[in-house]
């Protein structure tokens, strides 16, 4: 009796980590669902890593990622999960062929996954760990963007220990004549403890308020961007070269006193729109696409990368977050702006896992 002939194809091991110390945990874990229910099974069998709030490793079961929310997985966790000491957990992730942070704000984009992996030669997709540790600061973004001649926003940096953080809260406000600012955290996500104040007075309070829970960070205040709201997906060819999806516009009534936060954000509410595409011109369209390339290529990424920005009255193209990490959930950006080019979830994400596999001479070949 002959022997049977191999499978044609091998399967590619993901090592999807999720979880993370972060406030957009929740997030993280939804992007994790999104991976699990769209990366193709027939190409890529998947193993869940879960990082807690207090550093703990943990390796799941793909279906246990499937709870309410955190604190059932922290509840859960001795139960369903494998506490993994560091030595086992790199060796399980040496076992599988490429890793998938999915990890959103602290530890998962400001580089310190990136460099575990890069230390213990792990591949993985999405950015280096040098590029997700600049585009981590709000103000080094800016500063960056400042030196290679893109407009930016003036802005405030402080610290807790500032002792004349009122005098220069209120020597920033006079000098650039600002009725309405925005005070936020210089590292983390685009909306997490965002707030915005008409007066130095509020100002003043949410800094504080930032610094009574975070004291070792840092605060920055800015003008309110007075224009049209867009974020975009840019994608890297199987060529290396950069390419911008259709940018999506985010509509709020700005005008009493809203702004896209956490909630507009990740929460079904009827006082945000999302056009996509947007209601821009055409030149606007193309000129936020080319600028947005050039970007990719100046901090040079990889994989996917979500960049927010505006269109300011006055024209002008305004780049302010940088989100290495891009949210993964069913109706993120990530899909919605995929889904205006034909493709579906399962597509984008094949192609960005394909993009990153290829680049680390791993073998993909498609299922018969």
């Amino acid at each position: 009796m002959s022997k049977p002939f191999p499978p044609p194809y091998s399967k590619i091991k993901v090592a999807l980590i999720c979880g993370g110390p972060s406030e957009e945990r929740g997030i993280s874990l939804n992007s994790a669902r999104s991976i699990l229910d769209h990366l193709s099974p027939h190409c890529f069998e998947i193993y869940v890593y879960y990082l807690t709030p207090n550093q703990e490793w943990y390796s799941l079961s793909p279906h246990h990622l499937y709870s309410n929310s955190p604190s059932d997985f922290d509840f859960k966790l001795n139960q369903m999960g494998i506490n993994l000491t560091p030595p086992r957990l790199i060796a399980s992730l040496k076992d599988c062929d490429i890793a998938f942070p999915a990890i959103h704000g602290e530890f998962g984009e400001d580089g310190q996954l990136q460099s575990f992996l890069e230390k213990h030669h792990i591949p993985f997709v999405g950015p280096s760990s040098h590029m997700c540790q600049r585009m981590f600061s709000k103000h080094g973004v800016s500063v960056f963007l400042s030196a290679h001649h893109f407009d930016t926003l003036p802005s405030c940096l402080l610290t807790k220990d500032d002792p004349h953080l009122r005098e220069r809260i209120v020597t920033f406000f006079q000098k650039h004549q600002i009725t309405r600012a925005i005070v936020k955290p210089d590292e983390g996500g685009s909306s997490i403890g965002v707030s915005s104040v008409s007066s130095t007075e509020q100002a003043i309070q949410a800094a504080q308020a930032l610094f009574f829970k975070n004291p070792d960070k840092k605060v920055i205040v800015e003008p309110f961007c007075k224009g049209q709201e867009f974020t975009l997906i840019v994608l890297q060819t199987p060529q290396g070269k950069p390419v911008a999806l259709i940018p999506t516009e985010i509509k709020i009534p700005y005008h009493e006193g809203q702004f896209f936060d956490y909630r507009s954000k990740y929460l079904p509410t009827t006082h945000t729109e999302l056009l996509c595409p947007p209601s821009f011109s055409e030149a606007t369209i193309l000129s936020i696409q080319q600028k947005a390339e050039d970007l990719f290529s100046l901090f040079d990424l990889r994989d996917f990368v979500r960049i927010d920005g505006w269109v300011l009255e006055d024209g002008r193209i305004l780049f302010t977050d940088f989100n290495p990490i891009s949210g993964m959930e069913q109706n993120s950006f990530l899909f919605l702006q995929a889904a205006h080019v034909g493709m579906k979830h399962e597509e984008i994400l094949g192609y960005i896992m394909t993009n990153a596999c290829s680049r680390y001479g791993l073998p993909l070949n498609s299922a018969p």
